[in-house]
Order: structure tokens, then C-alpha cells, then sequence
């Protein structure tokens, strides 16, 4: 800010400086402390945001909520795009989203939906899978082989704790008869 701009607007004599605080936050039963960025009147002790503050503010909040949700936050999507060695435009013609959604979902301006995080995972995972929606959206692969390895490697070690995975799905029961069943 320049010297002018840090007038504090609410007396008009004090001046505003940068702040960080600790905000304490839930969501689904998970609590954390985020950074709170603000500014913070020396004369009159008024609390106020700017617009890049409530930026930052938000992506904080944004990501913590990813991180809940069991989705990739924005520099996991960031790594996942890069190591699939595809711009942000073409990550949009391969995955979907919009012309502008990697760089959303990447600075954790948005979520990506619950969808599009399975999809880039099931990307990163397979081969073959990430080959057929390039080919679809008239992109070639660029990884093959010992690449591929490297890029899918970053899936290797959990994300999340435990406590915040989702449980995976097995069969408990099935409705088909077992081999002993249909002998009879």
C-alpha cells in the first residue's frame, strides 16, 4: 500500500498496518486455526479487510475445506496438472470445468466438484484412462513409460490422515447365488 492508501477510512487520522491473527474454525466436525489477514487502524483500532486480504482469507478457508472433503487442494492439482505435463488450458479441454477452472481450482478460489477430483485422480492413476480423454479432447498423451511412473508416483503416500479418507467400498454381501447354491 502506499502511504496515502493507508489512511484508515473509518476516522480518517490513523493509519492502517498489516495484520495477522489466528481464526479458529470448524467444518464437519474438523477444527483448525487459520491465518485471518486484515489491516488495523493505529489511531482508532478499526479492523478492516482489503480486497487481497479477503482474497487470501478465502483461499485459506477454501483449502481447509478441501482438505475435509478428502479433495486435492490447489497445489496437489497444480503438481497433478504439471506432472501430466498439461497447461492449464489444456488440462480444461481434458478434464472439463471451463476455459479458467485449473487456475480456480489451483489457487483455491473454488472447489472442484467431487466429480472432477475423481477424475483427475483416475487420470493420474491410469495410463490409459488419462490417454482416452486426451485422445477425446484432440490431445495427445505426452507421458509414456518411466514418465508416467514419475507422475503417478505423487499418489503414492495418503494426503490426509486417516481420520479424514474416505473408507473404501467392499462387497458385504452379494445377491448372486455362490457356486454351491446353483449346483442344487
Amino acid at each position: 500500500m502506499s502511504h496515502l492508501n493507508n489512511l484508515c477510512p473509518i476516522c480518517g487520522e490513523g493509519q492502517l498496518h498489516p495484520a495477522v491473527s489466528k481464526n479458529p474454525l470448524e467444518y464437519k466436525g474438523q477444527t483448525t486455526e487459520l491465518d485471518l489477514h486484515f489491516s488495523l487502524c493505529d489511531a482508532c483500532g478499526s479492523e478492516q479487510a482489503d480486497a487481497a486480504q479477503t482474497r487470501v482469507n478465502k483461499r485459506l478457508m477454501i483449502a481447509f475445506k478441501k482438505r475435509v472433503d478428502g479433495l486435492l487442494v490447489g497445489a496437489e492439482v497444480r503438481a497433478l496438472r504439471e506432472k501430466l505435463e498439461l497447461s492449464q488450458a489444456e488440462a480444461a479441454l481434458v478434464f472439463g470445468g471451463g476455459p479458467v477452472a485449473f487456475s480456480k481450482y489451483e489457487s483455491d478460489d473454488v472447489a472442484q466438484s467431487e466429480a472432477m477430483d475423481k477424475l483427475l485422480r483416475l487420470a493420474a492413476e491410469l495410463p490409459s484412462a488419462f490417454g482416452l480423454l486426451c485422445r477425446r479432447a484432440g490431445l495427445e498423451p505426452v507421458l509414456t513409460g518411466e514418465q508416467w511412473q514419475k507422475a503417478e508416483s505423487w499418489l503414492a503416500e495418503p494426503r490426509y490422515p486417516a481420520e479424514l479418507r474416505r473408507p473404501a467400498l467392499r462387497v458385504v454381501s452379494s445377491s448372486m447365488p455362490s457356486d454351491d447354491q446353483r449346483a442344487r
